[in-house]
């Protein structure tokens, strides 16, 4: 086993058996599946999600991709760290990247959300394919999609974004209906960039009581507080013009325990990417404080991020990991990175992996049930050169961290 010091105070293990330790976090990494379809390790994999589908007390991961034709979506039941379970959710989910999981028909079982269709959990996950429902025509192409109460009615709503090139073409949001088989209905809020809500930009920004929304380098504030008059303010310093245009990952989070809540913004579909806090310095959404986190290589693309307490000391950390086909030149070992928390706005980079294998829209939750959060993953598509001998790969971080 060797240890390598990467940046403050971060260890890494080589070996593929062994534990991941970056100081007093430890994680111990498993695959979850290596035979996912592909050509040649292109596969435009998205659309995950970390949550129970079988109703068995734990977590289950779900994605799709679009090798081969139609497009698919998949869910992996968990049975033991190293036993995950390939079952089919469905076809034609019409996504870019984005999925979300919400119980639309109120039954008490998780459905799955796409762009323009939701796949209904028959409450036999395991034996049959989910009922493929069309809520909105013309609604393909989602990059992001995210659950939040828009209107205040004490019922989710479904936001979405996609941006020019596809048919959603747009920050928008969907009510439900009653019956949920019926169109659902759509209210418009702003043009659409690349990517920007997701997993948590959405939040009551200016204090007024009612839920706005984050989107790259501007907000938008919810006016009426019932999601039909919308305000842009074009004031958050984050948000650098890739190759798709701006696309960050973004997560509004209580980072020092105040009660307000902090956005925490990464960049996405880009190398040379940073992450970055900012602080809401009035409550209102007119004044941002920018505080860079540290990092000790250039990384490349970040198109994933959480923040979730991952050594139970009440602190959140944040998490995301590089993809392995968008690293700076020279480089070829994507890593998963967690900035830990330590108080005071302090942050120290830790590297969690470092064996090649790149991440995309990484998931975090509960997935054995033992009361500490775990990490999920998987590439966008797979590199030739990555660790498994350009496998695609799906990854699981067990926390191992003694509390």
């Amino acid at each position: 086993m060797k240890l390598w010091r990467l940046g403050v105070a971060a260890f890494v293990v080589s070996a593929a058996a062994g534990p991941i330790q970056a100081a007093e976090l430890e994680f111990r990494h498993h695959f979850v599946s290596l035979n996912l379809p592909t050509n040649k390790g292109q596969g435009d994999y998205g659309l995950t999600a970390l949550v129970d589908l079988d109703h068995d007390g734990d977590l289950d991961f779900v994605c799709g991709g679009r090798i081969p034709r139609p497009e698919r979506l998949y869910w992996f039941e968990y049975r033991g760290a190293d036993d995950w379970v390939r079952h089919d959710v469905g076809t034609n989910y019409q996504s870019d990247v984005g999925l979300t999981s919400h119980d639309v028909d109120g039954d008490g079982w998780v459905d799955l959300v796409c762009s323009g269709v939701w796949y209904r959990n028959t409450r036999k996950p395991r034996t049959e394919a989910f009922e493929r429902i069309v809520f909105a025509e013309n609604a393909a192409g989602a990059h992001d999609i995210l659950v939040a109460d828009v209107d205040g009615d004490k019922r989710k709503d479904i936001l979405m974004m996609g941006d020019s090139r596809t048919a959603l073409n747009a920050l928008c949001w969907f009510s439900i209906p009653t019956d949920p088989r019926k169109p659902w209905v759509r209210h418009e809020i702003a043009p659409g960039i690349h990517g920007a809500i997701t997993p948590n930009g959405a939040s009551d920004i200016d204090g007024d009581g009612d839920l706005d929304v984050a989107r790259g380098d501007t907000w938008y504030e919810n006016r009426d507080g019932k999601g039909l008059k919308w305000e842009a303010h074009k004031n958050l310093p984050m948000g650098r013009s890739g190759p798709y245009g701006i696309c960050v990952r973004s997560a509004f989070a209580d980072l020092d325990g105040d009660g307000r809540l902090e956005l925490v913004v990464g960049d996405a579909d880009i190398t040379g990417s940073k992450v970055a806090i900012l602080w809401n310095q009035n409550g209102k959404g007119t004044d941002w404080k920018k505080q860079e986190l540290p990092q000790s290589f250039p990384y490349g693309s970040l198109h994933a991020l959480a923040v979730a307490d991952l050594n139970g000391d009440g602190r959140p950390e944040i998490i995301a990991n590089e993809q392995e086909e968008l690293l700076p030149h020279g480089r070829d070992n994507s890593r998963w990175v967690v900035w830990e928390n330590l108080g005071g706005s302090k942050f120290a980079e830790r590297i969690l992996l470092d064996k090649k294998l790149g991440g995309h829209e990484l998931q975090v939750g509960d997935v054995d049930g033992d009361g500490d959060i775990d990490i999920c993953s998987k590439p966008w598509s797979a590199f030739s050169g990555n660790g498994v001998a350009g496998k695609f790969h799906v990854d699981y971080l067990e926390n191992r961290t003694k509390h």
